[in-house]
């Protein structure tokens, strides 16, 4: 079995190779001249990287040209578009400027909790995704920094020629054993290793010291990372834990390019991409094209699309049902528990809601590329169907993937009132309009929209065998919003908590949908 890296495995590492020296210190004496000639030896690289797409990056983007500094965007494909996150036009700009766009998958999947044809997807399809947007995506950066053996090697295979980590080099508040910079050249590309990401706890000169200190100990690779770049740092589109202010970043910027300007220094600041150059020289590698990860087929017609549709397997790294999970838009706190018996088997989902004032909460098939949500053929109609108990009023909510992954909102069915009572089993159904062309995958889930509970079990997606009809046309990009990234939530807790996770990762928070008034 792989083992996704962490930081204790790191640090291990590090101490061992920490005590070594220590022990030749000891009894040679020989650490007295190192740090210096080190220093003479080998110059310092320092890249400022970017994870995510937030839209505020497009700012921090500008100050970095104004400073004659250019950085790596690292994107999740399935975002760009989405509220509060960088535009395709935005993501021209950034590379005009100078700035080299990297890829994050397509919807910030973490890619050690999915099975490995889903995490080949993610990464493949991102590079893919930006490739047909014009760009020549080379380098990666791991969801939530996790990884192992197994995908390292599918990011190399899917054509990136570097893939970064998180938290492996020294850090303001952790890693004291951790070494100050990745190696020129690293020791596996396939995991660059970086301090921990910035955020709002940095100071400007803990900023200054990633640098400083790596150049005054042997230089090397220092490999920044940023998320929002934001000045009300504890809003929900600010996170502490991910932000850091303008005000920082601006004279962080302004500094290094002056600290870059002085001979003495040694210090050159370059995108990833302009490193791998530098370090490959003529052994740099010609561009590989990106090549997409197909969906999985078309369930044959009278056949229930959904896997474990009875909700009887549960996903150990989330709790819920594998190849579901929970999502959800408004104000409104939810909560799951998994209840016994279900309609069939042992097990169903029980969703209580509280504090609703707008919004819903759903159970639906992951929002994924090759692995859960059930693939669609255009112009097809197809029949949904749940089964529930419910103490207040509910109605399906759709969505479509298209061919770049991105999901987006489809429809919604009419209202389906309360059930006879708490615990009578009722049959909920609804037929789709035609799928929209362009659309490869459909996930839906049967939404709680008040206070209330609601118990569901034994979900079906069928192509029923109806006459194709003319595909609708897939509204222009301009027109439609991708499904914003997630909110998740963990099995038998309302808590909830920003993870930018869809795979197998519950909780998404997904565009508003309208709640129709029982008309269709």
């Amino acid at each position: 079995m792989s083992v996704a890296r962490s930081r204790d495995l790191s640090l291990s590492r590090e101490v061992v190779a920490g005590l070594v020296l220590l022990a030749l210190v000891v009894l040679t004496g020989w650490a007295g001249a190192l740090p210096s000639a080190q220093a003479a030896a080998s110059p310092t690289v320092v890249t400022l990287t970017f994870d995510d797409g937030d839209a505020d990056q497009l700012a921090a983007a500008q100050t970095l040209r104004d400073n004659g500094l250019a950085g790596t965007f690292y994107v999740p494909s399935g975002w760009i578009g989405a509220p509060g996150y960088l535009s395709r036009a935005d993501l021209g700009s950034i590379a005009a400027a100078g700035h080299e766009i990297g890829g994050h998958t397509v919807n910030h999947a973490d890619l050690t909790q999915v099975p490995a044809t889903e995490a080949k997807a993610q990464i493949c399809n991102g590079r893919a995704t930006l490739q047909s947007w014009g760009f020549q995506p080379r380098s990666f950066a791991y969801p939530f920094s996790t990884s192992n053996p197994t995908v390292e090697q599918l990011a190399a295979q899917c054509g990136y020629d570097t893939s970064r980590g998180l938290g492996d080099v020294r850090s303001p508040a952790s890693c004291a054993a951790c070494p100050r910079a990745e190696t020129l050249p690293p020791a596996n590309p396939n995991y660059l290793k970086a301090p921990d990401q910035v955020d709002s706890s940095w100071t400007l000169a803990q900023l200054k010291a990633q640098v400083t200190n790596a150049t005054q100990n042997g230089g090397g690779w220092v490999v920044l990372t940023f998320h929002h770049v934001c000045t009300n740092i504890g809003a929900a589109d600010c996170q502490a834990d991910q932000s850091i202010t303008p005000a920082v970043f601006n004279q962080f910027a302004a500094w290094l390019k002056t600290y870059r300007d002085a001979p003495a220094n040694r210090t050159t600041v370059k995108t990833v991409d302009q490193t791998v150059r530098q370090y490959k020289a003529a052994a740099y590698p010609a561009y590989r094209t990106a090549t997409a990860v197909a969906p999985k087929p078309v369930a044959a017609v009278g056949t229930n699309a959904l896997t474990n549709p009875s909700l009887e397997a549960t996903d150990a790294a989330t709790g819920f049902p594998s190849c579901f999970q929970a999502a959800g838009w408004g104000t409104n706190t939810a909560a799951w528990a998994a209840v016994s018996p279900g309609r069939t088997g042992t097990k169903a989902q029980k969703l209580t809601v509280t504090g609703y004032s707008s919004g819903d909460a759903k159970l639906m098939p992951n929002l994924d590329l090759v692995t859960c949500a059930p693939s669609v053929t255009p112009g097809r109609t197809y029949t949904l169907s749940t089964w529930y108990q419910s103490t207040a009023v509910s109605q399906f909510a759709l969505y479509y993937r298209d061919g770049s992954g991105t999901w987006f909102y489809w429809t919604s069915s009419p209202w389906l009132a309360a059930t006879a009572t708490p615990t009578t089993w009722t049959e909920a159904t609804f037929t789709t309009p035609a799928v929209p062309a362009g659309a490869t995958g459909v996930s839906f889930g049967l939404a709680l929209i008040a206070n209330g509970t609601l118990v569901t079990d034994d979900i079906a997606f069928v192509d029923r065998g109806t006459a194709t009809a003319a595909p609708s046309a897939l509204a222009t990009t301009s027109s439609r919003t991708a499904a914003a990234p997630p909110t998740a939530q963990r099995q038998q807790s309302s808590e909830v908590a920003e993870v930018p996770g869809i795979g197998s990762r519950p909780g998404t928070q997904v565009a508003a949908e309208p709640a129709t008034d029982g008309q269709g």
